[in-house]
């Protein structure tokens, strides 16, 4: 029988045997990229189908429906792949579990890259009828599958290999992949429409879906060069790995999981009412050009960029709490900043909203996530638990965030109660965060036990709570 995972010896190295070294500067800087790159290619995927989703894919694939009924069908179609990832997140989270984190991220990258470069392929209703936006929905559930794998992978790798003072700014790495996939999105979208001008519509919005096959092909190269984690490695050594990763956690950790998804909920419906549904309430309801909002975006993703690594740094610095409840605080008003300055159509006032909602309050929330789930769910199911807690609450609440806000809006004529609904959100994340932060640092399930072929330890994951 394997060991239930909290049946270990108390946290950090054992007399006489110590942790072994960090790897060396140019192992991280490469690890980095690796993280970055794949990071980046993942949001950049899940992102354009979005910005499409407001601008063009309702006429193409619903046709013959209301403008509402149009938009809120191609909102739907990028929920189900929210809806996917929780089953990701279990498959992905075995597989990081039982055969290591390298090879997990390897698998979920190349499934969306292929996937989104059949997105754009596809044949729009128009030529395939019906079947079109069927096969539009089983792509969205690949890709959806494939994300839920990811971020839990990519912050492991990061925070498993990193420094025990900077795994809050190592872990922030992956986090900068979301601004990364931002940036490269509308950038992609902006140059497709200035491009394809008139035809935009017709064939230019192909061009950023197949454009993935490039940023696959460099994300592949470098993961394939990576290194396990030292903690999976030496769980491999001492034959420590479970049998079944998500059964052992559900049993012994499923309280951490619920605060978890609970962190991780403040942001997961700031993010993706700022990212995609701003896009279609200042185009269709303010009137502003398409192209003007997307470049709002790109410059607040930009700053976003930066005060991520940031935040990172200062929840090693500080502590996880003090910077995720400085996030929730942030978070509260930032929505009814955002489309009171939105509403005014004015360009610099809609980057201030876009940047505060982003650049302050959604870094604070996301950057020191990964250190801290690492530190609250033991080696043994920790992809498990890492990624499941980040998919299941992004899965109940991103995808169906833009669809939300254009119903509240069209109940009451306003943005009021979306701005509400973020708020009562960043009320429930600061709770959860409280809670989080005060429950025990499971590192050290990291122990080796004693035997005689087990004469090491696993690293540590400790960190500013």
């Amino acid at each position: 029988m394997d060991p239930a995972p909290h049946d270990a010896p108390p946290d950090g190295p054992q007399e006489g045997r110590p942790a072994p070294a960090a790897p060396p500067r140019a192992r991280r800087a490469r690890l980095a990229a690796a993280s970055f790159a794949g990071s980046t290619l993942e949001y950049y995927d899940f992102f354009i189908y979005g910005t499409a989703s407001a601008l063009v894919l309702g006429p193409l694939f619903f046709p013959g429906t209301s403008p509402l009924a149009g938009t809120l069908l191609s909102f739907a179609t990028f929920a189900v792949g929210f809806l996917a990832r929780p089953v990701g997140a279990v498959l992905f989270g075995a597989l990081g579990d039982r055969l290591g984190r390298r090879t997990s991220m390897i698998w979920s990258i190349a499934v969306m890259g292929v996937t989104t470069f059949l997105i754009g392929c596809l044949p729009t209703y128009e030529t395939l009828g019906a079947a079109a936006p069927l096969l539009l929905v089983v792509l969205r559930l690949l890709q959806g599958v494939a994300l839920g794998g990811e971020w839990g992978g990519a912050s492991l790798m990061m925070v498993e290999h990193a420094p025990a003072h900077r795994r809050g700014l190592y872990g922030s790495v992956v986090q900068m992949g979301v601004p990364g996939g931002l940036i490269l999105s509308a950038l992609a979208m902006n140059a497709s429409q200035a491009f394809s001008g008139p035809a935009f519509a017709a064939w230019g919005w192909r061009l950023p879906f197949l454009f993935s096959v490039v940023l696959l092909g460099v994300s592949l190269y470098i993961r394939l060069h990576l290194e396990e984690t030292p903690v999976f490695t030496a769980m491999q050594r001492t034959h420590r790995t479970v049998r079944a990763p998500l059964r052992d956690l559900v049993r012994t950790q499923w309280r951490d999981i619920g605060l978890a998804m609970g962190v991780v909920a403040p942001g997961a419906v700031l993010f993706f009412l700022v990212s995609t549904y701003a896009v279609s309430y200042g185009t269709s309801i303010v009137g502003m050009d398409g192209s003007t909002v997307l470049t709002a975006l790109l410059v607040a993703s930009v700053v976003y960029t930066v005060t991520i690594p940031l935040a990172g740094w200062l929840s090693d610095v500080v502590s996880r709490r003090a910077v995720l409840l400085a996030g929730c605080l942030a978070a509260a008003p930032s929505g009814f900043l955002l489309f009171g300055l939105l509403g005014t159509g004015d360009f610099p006032g809609v980057v201030v909203g876009m940047t505060v909602a982003l650049a302050v309050a959604h870094a604070a929330l996301q950057a020191p996530q990964p250190a801290l789930f690492a530190s609250r769910f033991d080696a043994r199911v920790r992809f498990s638990g890492v990624a499941l807690s980040q998919s299941l609450a992004t899965s109940l609440l991103s995808g169906p965030a833009p669809i939300l806000a254009a119903l509240f809006f069209a109940w009451v004529g306003s943005s009021w109660l979306i701005s509400a609904y973020v708020a009562v959100w960043a009320a429930v994340g600061a709770v959860a965060v409280v809670v989080l932060c005060r429950r025990p640092d499971v590192t050290g399930g990291e122990a080796v036990p004693d035997a005689p072929a087990a004469q090491e330890s696993l690293p540590t994951v400790a960190g500013r709570e």
